[in-house]
């Protein structure tokens, strides 16, 4: 299983993510979030399989997105750069052996 701390932030929220690989390149996840949006979407798609190609890849030939974690996300989250739409993603990149884990920052520079 491969879990996920995001803070998201100004809101203070924390959102951790589990993921874990099924069979091929499918997965499931859920989270454990102090946001109500989250919270909804969690409800929405926890422990729900993932098909992983579909989740993190254009199609090839047409360049269009068929996210289903994207879709629920945005019209559940009021606030679109929220990282944690991109923690979620890679969570479950990294469960089914398509990425290496790695941390990844946002750091504000004055």
């Amino acid at each position: 299983m491969t879990t996920v701390e995001i803070n998201a932030g100004i809101c203070g929220f924390v959102t951790n993510v589990y993921a874990e690989k099924t069979t091929g390149y499918k997965a499931i996840f859920r989270l454990e979030s102090q946001c109500p949006n989250w919270q909804k979407v969690n409800d929405l798609l926890g422990d729900k399989e993932m098909d992983l190609m579909a989740e993190l890849f254009k199609n090839k030939q047409t360049g269009a997105v068929h996210s289903t974690i994207l879709e629920t996300s945005l019209k559940s989250i009021p606030h679109i750069s929220c990282p944690v739409i991109s923690g979620i993603l890679k969570a479950l990149e990294v469960s089914a052996g398509l990425a290496l884990p790695k941390d990844a920052s946002i750091c504000f520079k004055e």
